[in-house]
């Protein structure tokens, strides 16, 4: 009894909580990690699976690996294979697949306005029509200044619209054009500041130079809680892409599970 009670004591010490707080970020990190693994897997199947249904010449599942190549999801990355997917997408018939294709051709060799001006009408023209695909377009051709003029916060809010239809996976683009803003913004105060911290010429109001200092305070307060909350978003955004691939695989096995169905009631009509 003694000795149980000297091992209880051991284990309550300062040196003892500091390994249990150790094992217990190990296995954080180590879920983590898991779940990390787990969305790779999941990509990685989900391509195999639209591959497979795109050789069999479904439009939708050639549309849908031309974008996984084009992006990288479960695939290594390659243009070149995304525009041939989108070329045999939009010879099936897909307008959203043609549009993709010739968009990143001009992003390869630049925007020429006699040759892209029917183009550019078409993505404006399905815009109007609130169709998902020009909407996504058009956001990533305003963050890129392809066709029309640079804005990024005309491409944030396209992006985030397409964020809330669900139709593509655009919170890293988002994040970064996020990003983007902020540090232009920084940009654009250091430059103030440096003005207004100039030496004065004789005349000039010296309570000027107290502005830049505050506004630098402010600054310094924004970012770090533009940081905290940077970190509980890609949190919120690691667990939605989860939820989304898991639904994702869902249909997948239902669509697997239909198309065996099918083939199984193929085969009774032939008995």
């Amino acid at each position: 009894m003694q000795q149980l009670i000297v091992f209880t004591r051991r284990i309550s010490t300062p040196a003892s909580n500091l390994l249990t707080g150790i094992i217990f970020i190990g296995i954080t990190c180590l879920s983590f990690n898991l779940h990390a693994a787990d969305l790779i897997d999941q990509s990685a199947n989900i391509f195999k699976f639209q591959q497979k249904l795109a050789q069999n010449g479904n439009v939708n599942a050639q549309y849908k690996l031309a974008t996984m190549y084009e992006t990288g999801e479960g695939v290594s990355k390659s243009i070149e294979k995304a525009k041939h997917w989108y070329s045999r997408a939009a010879s099936a018939g897909s307008a959203p697949a043609e549009q993709r294709g010739q968009y990143l051709i001009i992003k390869q060799r630049g925007y020429d306005q006699n040759k892209d001006n029917d183009w550019l009408n078409g993505v404006l023209t399905d815009y109007k029509t609130r169709k998902p695909e020009a909407i996504l377009l058009l956001g990533q051709m305003y963050s890129e200044g392809l066709g029309v003029n640079k804005d990024l916060d005309e491409s944030l809010r396209l992006l985030r619209q397409v964020g809330i239809l669900g139709t593509a996976d655009v919170d890293d683009q988002i994040a970064a054009i996020e990003g983007k803003i902020e540090s232009l913004k920084k940009s654009e105060l250091v430059a103030r500041a440096a003005t207004l911290t100039a030496v004065p010429k004789k005349g000039s109001n010296i309570e000027a130079l107290t502005i830049p200092q505050q506004q630098v305070k402010t600054s310094t307060t924004l970012n770090e809680e533009s940081a905290r909350l940077l970190k509980a978003e890609k949190r919120r955004r690691y667990e939605e892409v989860m939820r989304k691939l898991k639904l994702e695989q869902e249909q997948i096995d239902a669509q697997q599970a239909w198309s065996t169905g099918d083939a199984l009631a193929t085969a009774d009509d032939e008995i």
